[in-house]
């Protein structure tokens, strides 16, 4: 394996074309020239970025959810493409989502704040509102989310379906929101090429303070400064290759 002696490789989605490659040497002996993101010291800086911007989001994305359940969203705008079966009453799409996301928000919560000793068994919240639930458990998560994506027992875990990983948590319910939502918002394509997988994948949405790579096997986050002197080294490169 191509490791570095004091560091290990992030096991976010910025290291899946790396893994494969890795896999790929193990089993048939085939070099690859693919760099991997090292953790910071577990997790890579973009992928705790990337979460933390994905865990800010939810709130805005989990009451779009509660309103739909509330109201009794139309079974045809429910959500349920892709799903076993339609809900039995309108609304119950919503509602179960919203369940699964917060229940596992808080279940992470917890477990974060029982494993840095803030919890418990005596020192417990007191029952909230849902609305107040969902604020003051993304609050949570972002105020330990450093300590969560370097130190949770779970942090070295790939970002994949039934891991634990943060990352990967978060990854889960954002996209699981987003889709339900429609708030898929349309992506604006970036004229220069990705710094990491060199392909034309980069894009951002309005309102967005970050531009990011939609290849999943790189997913690089780039803030607008970057991207600006992304831009000029590119630049610069191809004027000077015209020169020669």
């Amino acid at each position: 394996m191509h490791d570095h002696p004091a560091t290990k490789t992030c096991p976010g989605p910025c290291n899946n074309a790396w893994r494969r490659a890795e896999a790929a040497l193990t089993e048939t002996g085939e070099e690859h020239f693919i760099t991997p993101a090292w953790g910071q010291p577990v997790q890579c800086g973009a992928c705790v970025e990337r979460s933390r911007h994905q865990v800010s989001e939810l709130p805005e994305l989990l009451v779009a959810v509660q309103l739909e359940a509330l109201h009794g969203t139309p079974l045809k705008l429910a959500g349920t493409i892709g799903r076993v079966g339609a809900p039995n009453w309108p609304g119950q799409a919503a509602r179960l989502l919203l369940d699964r996301i917060l229940g596992e928000m808080t279940e992470l919560q917890a477990d974060i704040l029982v494993q840095r000793g803030i919890w418990t068994d005596e020192i417990r919240p007191e029952p909230v509102s849902e609305g107040h639930l969902i604020s003051g458990t993304t609050s949570t998560l972002l105020a330990h989310w450093d300590w969560a994506m370097q130190h949770h027992p779970a942090a070295t875990e790939p970002h994949t379906a039934g891991n634990a990983n943060p990352g990967g948590q978060a990854a889960n319910w954002y996209r699981a929101a987003q889709f339900f939502t429609r708030r898929d918002n349309p992506r604006i394509q970036m004229a220069a090429p990705c710094p990491r997988c060199h392909l034309k994948t980069l894009s951002h949405s309005n309102g967005e303070s970050y531009i990011s790579c939609r290849n999943p096997e790189c997913e690089v986050l780039l803030s607008r400064q970057e991207y600006d002197q992304h831009t000029k080294e590119v630049t610069g490169a191809i004027i000077i290759d015209h020169a020669a």
